[in-house]
């Protein structure tokens, strides 16, 4: 009996070291439990992704690649918000809204360079994982109109989408290579009117204005409802034109074409200005975490041609690569991926 007393307080004595060792911790459990905050930060298993307004294009290809990330990544949920190309840019550099999301590579480069709607505010928190499709820049008059060229816009009725939105910006460029403003345009008689692209295609067709800018792939489909009834026609840009944007490194690719039979009557391709879509991502998060998001896309990207074949026949490992403006703004779990498979040095 007297040594089952003497057990119990020397029990109790060892159970209340251990428990004040567990509660103050030491120097080696302390950072352990940091590495892991750090870990859980870098690599969110509970994700947000920035698409586009639901019925654009952005949103179901959007849904498809998270779904792929998704099946492809143990534990991993991603929930996909409505966005556009510059708010996408600043909620993943802020990494708190978003940590993915889709903008236009024209968009990023400017977000890149501090300039267009970046102006006075450039990010420095964001990264390239890959580009999707191509975003064709239409330039649409009815067939009826007497505008031919670009040129022609002078003193005319201009409608160049949302203010601050990647088609009027792309509108501007065009008009800047051209050395054409707004102010040309209001000084000669003109006007200029904003909206979304189906308020545009309206306005096209009733007559109110004479030229609508609006971006497809390659087709804008409010464009092909007014083509239906009222065939419209694409003025293109010509090789000089284009080699002036290119020459500002805006981010767009000047190499491509609005094939021919977009259109009811469009017997020709038409060159066109064309910026791409682009996956980013915020550049704090782990190496290995965009690896797997970059790795699981491209090993999986049959079903994407599979299922939405329009915008899935554009996509590959190697254009997702080549198709980025600058490499150095990929980020560096992507790139370990691109060498691996050999697109990348």
């Amino acid at each position: 009996m007297f040594k089952r007393k003497t057990c119990i307080p020397v029990i109790m004595m060892l159970l209340l070291i251990m428990a004040l060792l567990a509660g103050c911790g030491g120097q080696g459990g302390e950072s352990k439990n940091e590495g892991k905050s750090d870990n859980a930060k870098n690599s969110p298993m509970q994700a947000v992704h920035a698409s586009g307004p639901i019925g654009s294009g952005w949103y179901p290809i959007s849904v498809l690649i998270t779904d792929i990330w998704m099946e492809n990544m143990d534990g991993l949920n991603v929930s996909v918000i409505e966005g556009a190309g510059v708010s996408n840019l600043k909620a993943v550099d802020g990494g708190v809204d978003a940590v993915t999301g889709l903008t236009f590579s024209s968009d990023f480069a400017d977000a890149l360079a501090g300039r267009g709607a970046f102006e006075g505010n450039k990010l420095e928190n964001v990264m390239a994982l890959g580009t999707i499709y191509p975003t064709m820049w239409n330039i649409a008059v009815l067939e009826s109109s007497p505008i031919k060229s670009v040129e022609d816009i002078v003193g005319k009725h201009l409608f160049p989408g949302e203010p601050g939105f990647s088609s009027e910006q792309a509108t501007k460029r065009i008009l800047e290579a051209y050395g054409i403003t707004y102010d040309d345009i209001k000084a000669a008689g003109g006007k200029i009117s904003f909206g979304g692209y189906s308020d545009g295609a309206n306005m096209l067709k009733d007559g109110i204005v004479d030229v609508c800018v609006a971006g497809g792939a390659p087709n804008v489909v409010a464009f092909s409802e007014v083509d239906a009834t009222k065939p419209i026609r694409l003025l293109p840009l010509p090789e000089d034109i284009l080699k002036k944007i290119d020459e500002k490194g805006y981010g767009y690719n000047v190499s491509m074409k609005i094939p021919a039979g977009t259109y009811k009557n469009q017997k020709e391709d038409v060159p066109c200005l064309t910026t791409m879509g682009l996956i980013i991502v915020n550049k704090n998060l782990d190496d290995d975490y965009v690896y797997q998001l970059t790795k699981s896309l491209w090993e999986n990207v049959d079903r994407i041609k599979k299922e939405q074949p329009a915008r899935g026949k554009w996509m590959d490992a190697e254009s997702a690569y080549k198709n980025i403006p600058d490499p150095s703004t990929i980020h560096p779990g992507a790139l370990r991926y691109y060498k691996e498979i050999g697109v990348a040095k």
